[in-house]
């Protein structure tokens, strides 16, 4: 999968915050870092009984996307760490919110 734009109800998330969706039965260890997802301008979005999302992403399944709706990470249950390092990577690569923007430390 190489995005999720075509997800409508992702829609109202677009070029406004990243998303984690989980398709899983029981996604607690994601709900878990729910106040670190938010810090990294991202969206938990969970279906935990299968239905349209998982239809359209698989399930069991946990697909990272930007805001603009690149996915960065997907996987049947990737590692926590792994989907918080992936949103830094969306922060770290955005023109807007990342270092460009942040200026020169040193100056």
């Amino acid at each position: 999968m190489r995005d999720v734009r075509g997800i409508e109800s992702l829609w109202p998330l677009r070029q406004r915050r990243h998303v984690v969706l989980a398709c899983l039965d029981d996604p607690a260890e994601y709900e878990a870092v729910r106040h670190e997802l938010d810090e990294l301008r991202a969206e938990l979005v969970v279906e935990r009984e299968p239905g349209p999302l998982s239809a359209v992403v698989g399930r069991p399944a946990v697909v990272v996307a930007d805001r603009f709706g690149t996915v960065g990470l997907e996987g049947e249950r990737p590692p926590v760490a792994d989907v918080l390092t992936a949103l830094e990577a969306f922060e770290l690569s955005c023109p807007e919110c990342g270092p460009i923007a942040w200026g020169d430390p040193g100056a």
